[in-house]
C-alpha cells in the first residue's frame, strides 16, 4: 500500500511564527521540511522537564493527518487551537501509530479539523535524560491510499557536476540527492483505488507519499525510502498513461505514473 497526502500546511514558507520552551530561535527547524536538521531543547534534558514546540499559522487550515518524525520524546502529546475561541485543547478522536523504535508518530484523525495553532508537548525521552529533539512536524489532508497490486520503482538520483581534467581523470562535485518514483498499477479494478488515482492524476501541485504506510513489520529489510519516517514531497513529471491491457475494456486498467521529488 502507498499513502498520499496533499500540502504540508505547517511548512515554514507559509508564514506565521514558531516558539519553543527553549532554543526558540531554532524552533523553525522542525517545520522547514529539511531532514538534515532538527529542533533540540536546551537545558531541558532531565526526564520530567516538560518542553513544548509551537507553530502558529497566519490563517486556519483544514487537516486530518499529523506526522512527527525522528523524535526522542517518549510521551509526546499534541494540543491544537482551531481558532474557535476555545484556545488550546488536547487533540482528540484520532488513531495513533508509532514506529517500532518509538521515534515516529502518525496521527489519523477521525475527521478533518480546522487548525490555527499546534503545540507539541513532552517530558521524557526514549533514552533517559537526553535533550528533547524533533526533526520534522507535518500536517496534511490525506488524498488516499492505493492498496491494489502495484509496482513501485524508487530511484535515488545523485546531482553531480563533472569536470574532465587534462589528465583524463574527472573532478566530481556532489550537489545532493533527489528521489524519483515510477508507479506501475496493473489490471487494477478497485473503485476505491480508482478515485485516489484520479485525484492524484488531477493534482497540479506538490503532494507527499508514504511508502511504508505502517508495514515495517512485514519487511525483512528496510532502507530509505521505505522506512516508517520516510515522507517524500513529489509532483507528477511529464506524461502518465492510463490504458486497458490490449484494449480489453472489460479488464482492469493499467496506469504508469512518474513522480519526482521537489523542494
Amino acid at each position: 500500500m502507498t499513502r498520499f497526502f496533499d500540502t504540508n500546511y505547517l511548512f515554514e514558507n507559509f508564514g506565521g511564527s514558531f516558539d519553543a520552551s527553549s532554543s526558540s530561535i531554532t524552533a523553525y527547524l522542525a517545520f522547514d521540511e529539511n531532514k538534515s536538521f532538527s529542533w533540540t531543547s536546551s537545558s531541558e534534558g532531565t526526564d520530567g522537564d516538560a518542553i513544548y514546540l509551537e507553530r502558529v499559522l497566519d490563517a486556519s487550515v483544514s487537516i486530518n493527518r499529523i506526522f512527527i518524525t525522528d523524535t526522542n520524546i517518549s510521551d509526546l502529546t499534541i494540543q491544537i487551537d482551531s481558532d474557535d475561541g476555545s484556545g488550546y485543547v488536547d487533540l482528540s478522536s484520532f488513531t495513533l501509530t508509532k514506529s517500532n523504535d518509538g521515534s515516529n508518530y502518525f496521527y489519523e484523525l477521525d475527521s478533518s479539523i480546522d487548525l490555527l495553532k499546534i503545540k507539541i508537548i513532552g517530558s521524557n525521552t526514549i533514552t533517559a535524560d537526553e535533550e528533547k529533539t524533533i526533526k520534522q512536524v507535518y500536517a496534511f489532508e490525506e488524498l488516499g491510499v492505493i492498496s491494489y497490486n502495484h509496482d513501485i520503482q524508487p530511484k535515488r538520483n545523485r546531482i553531480q557536476v563533472i569536470t574532465e581534467l587534462n589528465s583524463g581523470k574527472v573532478d566530481l562535485l556532489n550537489k545532493g540527492i533527489t528521489w524519483s518514483f515510477k508507479f506501475k498499477l496493473k489490471n487494477h479494478y478497485s473503485s476505491t483505488d480508482n478515485v485516489v488515482i484520479d485525484t492524484i492524476l488531477q493534482n497540479s501541485s506538490e503532494m507527499w507519499i508514504w511508502l511504508n504506510d505502517n508495514t515495517e513489520d512485514s519487511m525483512v529489510m528496510i532502507q530509505e525510502p521505505w522506512r516508517f519516517g520516510d515522507l517524500v514531497k513529489v509532483t507528477i513529471q511529464k506524461a502518465d498513461s492510463p490504458r486497458f491491457p490490449k484494449n480489453m475494456q472489460f479488464s482492469g486498467i493499467n496506469v504508469d505514473i512518474n513522480l519526482i521529488e521537489v523542494a
